[in-house]
């Protein structure tokens, strides 16, 4: 891997006099066609092409803040940071910058986040959605977020949406994405994410039955597909040192678990 995972207190301490990156910033989840769009854009307008993203989706964070007993409007991750990091190098990108967020974080206002990525981070050039928020309370929108960089002379370029190519052409976007997990919709969500639909288990410890292997994607606050069955490729990760093939199989799916006949490291679902 030639990508370089950077802590954000790192990235502010320790950036180099001499150095200077395109960035895009966002939580990145599922890296669909809208994301991949942003980092084509840094990678080939360099230099040091960085993704600024959060260690844990910051609805999650602010859902655990909360106390509230439901999650609200959060479903569950997509992707995992692994999963994340392993896109983010195969598309080009140099640096990673991971931000752990937190109540004290969410309280930044967007415009001190931008002068924080200009002054310490050596921002050169940002490129944004233009549905992009950030800052407290979402304080800073992409116009707004230009005409801050613009100020100090950073150029700031805003993405158009990426449409699907479903009935509606709505925007891609991870609600989307989401929204056919949910409903068990594979061939959407690939149509969304340029690549079939994928589940990280790898940190995910299974529970063994005389079955085979439950595993609770609850427990790592990841998104279970709708309850049924569903053709996918298993992947057992190492055997005996080397990289195993992966394994055609049909799974289970109840309750926000997954019932596999072999633990696996991670699975992607095939549209049949």
């Amino acid at each position: 891997m030639s990508l370089r995972v950077i802590e954000w207190s790192e990235f502010l301490e320790d950036a180099p006099l001499d150095f200077c990156s395109a960035m895009a910033i966002g939580v990145f989840d599922g890296v669909h066609l809208g994301h991949q769009a942003l980092i084509e854009r840094i990678v080939r307008r360099g230099p040091n092409p960085t993704v600024v993203t959060f260690r844990e989706n910051p609805k999650k964070v602010l859902w655990r803040i909360s106390g509230a007993e439901t999650p609200g409007p959060y479903k569950g991750d997509l992707y995992s940071l692994k999963q994340k990091t392993e896109i983010f190098d195969s598309l080009g990108v140099k640096f990673l910058v991971l931000i752990d967020f937190s109540e004290e974080f969410s309280k930044l206002k967007g415009r001190e986040f931008l002068d924080l990525l200009g002054d310490k981070g050596k921002m050169a050039f940002l490129a944004i959605g233009d549905n992009f928020r950030c800052g407290y309370a979402q304080d800073t929108d992409a116009e707004l977020a230009r005409k801050v960089n613009e100020e100090k002379g950073i150029p700031t370029e805003l993405i158009p949406p990426v449409y699907s190519e479903a009935p509606g052409k709505k925007p891609v976007s991870s609600s989307l994405i989401r929204q056919a997990v949910l409903a068990g919709d594979f061939k959407l969500a690939s149509e969304l994410m340029g690549r079939n639909f994928s589940l990280d288990l790898s940190d995910v410890k299974p529970a063994y039955n005389e079955s085979g292997f439950a595993y609770d994607l609850g427990s790592v606050s990841r998104i279970s597909p709708a309850a049924g069955r569903y053709s996918v490729l298993m992947f057992p990760g190492k055997i005996a040192g080397q990289v195993s093939s992966e394994f055609p199989s049909e799974i289970l799916i109840e309750d926000g678990k997954i019932f596999l006949p072999m633990e696996a490291e991670s699975l992607e679902f095939v549209n049949v």
